[in-house]
């Protein structure tokens, strides 16, 4: 059942109307061009027109609308992004670290979505007391200022690799935000020699999580004063509790980087929900099915009428220029040359987008044939119109070339 097709059986306007009240301005505005672009995605709407510039023989390329709520647009993203982030990985292990917000301070990010980005700083933070081994430097009798030369040591990790991805939905679609986070077992020194990192301390990067999630809330800018008040409290509570915030470590180490990539990538530009899943579409009801990890990935099934199934979609839809991604440490994308070039020779993994677009290369799987090229006479074709979704004025322009 398509997305889409949901969409368009309703009156979008009255729904978003209704759930207007939730977002900032400018984040509304966001989500209206979303759904609008989503809604104009097809190859009769937005589209290349290429023509042979011999025999004149001409068809179309549809363009991607970069919409969060495209299935199609959003897998050419996704896919994209674990092939160019799985050859920009070095060849040795990985772990795959996954840190949640408990339920009770869930909702105080939905408020401030600003404070999402301080949790993938905040997961950089724990990384880094464990890879400089911070402890140990807090213990020294002697301290040695941090700006030393000799504060670290040749057996402290200075430069790691850290990929966070930010997702805010849980498998039944609830506001669930939590960090997908890929991080090298090791890292090189302050003489650039690689180290492997052989365990984390759980208990203590755990400690790290809570503590810093809570210090998080608290600084929420909040549009209430009521809203920063239950922040206060609800942050006091679970900080005076004995309790230890969920945080998971996989079981084993990543041999196969590509596959976790994939993995934490592939809802990075597409609505929470593969298609797939969606059983029915029946009296303004919506039928879907989850797998629930609490009771060993056991199908649970969930009906909701459409707006209701339609507003848990929309609420996923970040602001414009919000960045899902962030990379730390060896992966950001300012290092120092030295770094740069022992990278080079600890890659082995090459991306199969590197010489051909992903549009070109998957063509050419289904149907063997190159679409930038005439199929009559293999002769380079030219761009002859460009047809695409204005979020200005909300409407189809066009461009042709001569």
């Amino acid at each position: 059942m398509q997305i889409k097709h949901i969409i368009s059986q309703i009156n979008i306007t009255n729904l978003l109307g209704k759930i207007k009240k939730y977002f900032k301005n400018e984040h509304f505005k966001d989500i209206k061009q979303t759904i609008q672009r989503f809604l104009a995605c097809s190859v009769d709407k937005s589209f290349l027109s290429l023509q042979c510039p011999n025999c004149h023989d001409a068809h179309n390329i549809k363009v991607t609308c970069k919409s969060r709520f495209c299935p199609s647009c959003g897998k050419r993203y996704s896919t994209f992004w674990t092939e160019k982030t799985a050859a920009s990985l070095i060849d040795v292990k990985h772990r795959s670290v996954l840190f949640t917000i408990p339920e009770e301070l869930r909702m105080f990010f939905f408020y401030d979505r600003n404070l999402l980005t301080k949790l993938a700083y905040a997961v950089n933070d724990v990384f880094k007391y464990q890879f400089h081994n911070i402890k140990a430097k807090n213990q020294r009798i002697h301290k040695i200022s941090k700006y030393s030369s000799k504060y670290f040591t040749n057996s402290d990790i200075i430069h790691y690799g850290l990929i966070t991805v930010i997702h805010t939905f849980g498998r039944d679609l609830k506001w669930n935000p939590h960090i997908h986070a890929i991080v090298t077992l090791g890292g090189f020194n302050k003489n650039y020699q690689f180290l492997e990192k052989k365990y984390f301390h759980v208990n203590s990067i755990a400690g790290q999580w809570k503590k810093m999630v809570i210090d998080i809330v608290k600084s929420g800018n909040y549009d209430k004063p009521e809203i920063k008040a239950k922040a206060y409290a609800v942050a006091n509570l679970l900080y005076r509790k004995n309790t230890r915030f969920f945080f998971n470590v996989a079981k084993n180490d990543l041999n196969n980087n590509i596959y976790a990539i994939k993995y934490i990538g592939r809802y990075l530009s597409r609505a929470p929900i593969a298609e797939y899943k969606i059983i029915d579409f029946y009296d303004n009801k919506v039928s879907f099915y989850y797998e629930s990890l609490a009771d060993d990935k056991q199908r649970i099934e969930l009906t909701l009428d459409v707006e209701t199934f339609l507003s848990k979609l929309i609420i996923h839809i970040p602001p414009k220029h919000f960045k899902m991604i962030r990379r730390f440490g060896i992966y950001s994308r300012n290092i120092k040359s030295e770094l740069k070039n022992i990278m080079k020779y600890m890659r082995k993994y090459v991306s199969k987008y590197s010489n051909s677009t992903f549009y070109q290369l998957e063509i050419w799987k289904t149907f063997g044939v190159n679409p930038f090229y005439c199929f009559k006479c293999n002769t380079r074709m030219k761009v002859k119109k460009i047809s695409y979704f204005n979020i200005h004025t909300g409407s189809i322009c066009w461009k042709e070339y001569r």
